[in-house]
């Protein structure tokens, strides 16, 4: 790729947070802002709405139990499925910085509300790799409130946002193995109003709390299509559960993405072409889908259930971060 000197990619993305920083919060808050860039306060009501549709038809007056475009992500009991109307994206992006929000709905509420079950921030810096992860969540399931959002590096928001372990906890990193910005159907609706790096440099901003464990591995088969406009990850070398799928773009969004049923999709998102949504916009046949990315789909299930076979070229994501916190 780029002819320079290139920096192990995820082990520690730190710069040393000042001396005065004291809680979890205020640590990673400050090592965030100084590797990518001080995040502002935000509305979700400025973002733009992704919809919801049944056969072409925008739903608005109701969650459905099925729709065309199913946001994948589990939105845990108590929620009201798949096809909750009214999430919104927001995009703070710079010229330095990629920004990315999702104030995301779970229960149906009106298009007018407030109020949201959870609000995530992805914060890129593009030229270095640099990646941090933020989250809001109401207490004991109760929802955050979406109007005057106050930016998640200002050391006095401690109270709004999860502290960063607890992001750690839900382990965001192990679907966004290859990128920050992942493509999905639901997602893709509205996927100019995010921003994309799909081939650059790719790290976690630490502090200290463990961001660095999430897996950040790709695999590199040769003359595989597949790999034409994004990168794909291999998960977790050692996951948890290894008799279960692993999560990440080698695994559950991968079949998901070429087939494979997906919880909350109605007939149309079942049948070809919602069902193979990548690449996007293929626009031929399902036999001619199957012809050309078939065998690399295959392969890549493959690479992700062993990534040491030599086939599949295994290395280390690369990033141009500097541990600057052992100068």
């Amino acid at each position: 790729m780029r002819a320079c000197v290139l920096a192990s990619a995820v082990t520690l993305a730190v710069l040393a947070p000042p001396a005065d920083a004291q809680s979890p919060h205020e640590v990673y808050g400050a090592a965030c802002a100084a590797a990518i860039a001080p995040i502002p306060g935000f509305d979700c009501a400025e973002g733009v709405t992704v919809p919801i549709t049944v056969d072409g038809a925008r739903i608005t007056d109701r969650a459905p139990e099925t729709c065309d475009r199913p946001g994948l992500l589990d939105n845990g009991p108590g929620s009201d499925g798949q096809c909750v109307p009214f999430s919104r994206i927001l995009n703070l992006s710079t010229e330095t910085a990629q920004i990315s929000v999702m104030c995301r709905q779970k229960r149906f509420r009106s298009a007018d509300s407030f109020e949201f079950d959870e609000i995530d921030v992805i914060a890129h810096n593009p030229a270095t790799g640099a990646t941090c992860w933020f989250q809001a969540k109401g207490a004991e399931g109760a929802p955050v409130n979406g109007a005057a959002v106050p930016s998640p590096t200002d050391p006095g928001a401690e109270g709004f946002w999860a502290p960063p372990e607890t992001v750690v906890a839900d382990d965001c990193g192990s679907c966004h193995d290859n990128d920050p910005f992942m493509y999905s159907p639901f997602v893709g609706q509205v996927w100019g109003h995010v921003p994309t790096n799909p081939l650059g440099p790719y790290a976690h901003v630490d502090a200290g709390f463990g961001f660095a464990d999430w897996p950040t591995h790709e695999m590199l088969p040769r003359d595989n299509t597949c790999l034409g406009c994004h990168r794909i990850g291999t998960g977790r070398l050692s996951p948890p559960d290894p008799s279960a799928e692993k999560p990440g773009s080698c695994g559950q969004l991968a079949s998901w993405m070429t087939g494979a049923p997906v919880h909350g999709a109605d007939e149309a998102a079942q049948s070809y072409p919602l069902s193979h949504a990548m690449p996007p916009f293929f626009g031929l046949s399902e036999e001619a889908w199957e012809e050309v990315y078939g065998a690399s789909v295959a392969e890549v299930q493959s690479c992700c259930a062993d990534p040491t076979q030599p086939v599949c070229n295994m290395r280390e994501i690369r990033s141009y971060l500097e541990d600057r916190s052992n100068p």
